[in-house]
């Protein structure tokens, strides 16, 4: 990816993300489709693409959230690749709970969060 994209901020969030730019993360490879049809139906996805309709809050929040844990495993791992890995896979430390899946909701994201913090620390996770 050649640029980082940025979590949303709370002012985008709440006047309305615009569905574009979320394809355009899919299309660079920061979110999948899979993902992002988990928060958003596909259907749903797909008119607000049509119809160029902004995004929910709570759409917008849980893709930003998405964006958000992705951004960290970067971050951390400083391979994106090997970064969307850890995340599609189940976690023992996450009781073997897939960390993406957990990051559909903001406790399971926060979850995701502390074990990435563990290991950019250094602690066995």
């Amino acid at each position: 990816m050649a640029e980082e994209e940025q979590a949303f901020l709370h002012d985008e969030i709440v006047e309305g993300v615009d569905a574009r730019k979320v394809k355009r993360l899919m299309e660079r490879g920061m979110l999948s489709p899979k993902q992002v049809f988990r928060v958003i139906p596909e259907r749903t996805f797909n008119r607000r693409l049509a119809g160029a309709e902004p995004l929910k809050v709570a759409e917008a929040d849980a893709i930003g959230r998405l964006v958000r844990v992705t951004q960290t495993a970067n971050r951390i791992f400083r391979d994106a690749e090997f970064a969307r890995k850890w995340l599609s896979l189940p976690n023992p430390a996450l009781k073997d709970r897939v960390p993406m899946d957990l990051a559909e909701t903001d406790a399971g994201a926060r979850e995701v969060e502390i074990i990435l913090g563990r290991i950019a620390h250094g602690i066995y996770s």
